[in-house]
């Protein structure tokens, strides 16, 4: 089905294309199938950490697209993410992801069921491990108050709607 897609219908009206929802696992197959000059949002189900360092990143194929036209993101966990610390999801997920998309004007980072996801942490951190210039919107789950507080401290410069969540 992915395929017939791909190849008889994406070739048609790849130009008029300006958002893309996408499971993950088919995502890298629709994005070569062809070029997409006008697609600004991208909405991405089953993430994980593995996803970032197999897609975001500078040897990606799809870099182009991904790097400098996306400007609204949204992530939905949907499964378990005990392969990596809350800690390092911060720094080697959620910092990574606004240091690779250079115009993205929001981001969403939500899931199924909020335990399936990790929160934002900030405690002892930098302020350039998560800090954006672009960056007008944020919706995400943090793990305590004072993480939220964090986003406030001029991480963020342009952000003027944050939704953050914890529990």
């Amino acid at each position: 089905m992915v395929d017939r897609f791909c190849i008889n219908i994406l070739p048609k009206i790849h130009h008029n294309v300006k958002s893309l929802i996408l499971d993950s696992v088919s995502m890298g197959h629709i994005l070569l199938a062809a070029d997409y000059p006008n697609l600004i949002e991208l909405k991405l189900f089953n993430f994980n950490g593995k996803i970032v360092s197999r897609c975001f990143t500078d040897e990606s194929s799809y870099r182009r697209i991904l790097q400098r036209q996306i400007t609204d993101l949204i992530i939905v966990f949907e499964r378990d993410f005990n392969d990596i610390s809350v800690k390092d999801y911060t720094t080697d997920v959620y910092g990574y992801i606004l240091k690779f998309f250079e115009n993205l004007k929001h981001l969403s980072i939500i899931g199924s069921y909020i335990q399936y996801y990790p929160p934002l942490v900030l405690r002892n951190l930098p302020l350039t491990t998560f800090f954006s210039s672009t960056l007008n919107k944020l919706c995400i789950r943090v793990r305590s108050f004072e993480d939220c507080l964090a986003l406030l401290d001029d991480r963020l410069k342009k952000t003027n709607n944050l939704d953050c969540l914890y529990y």
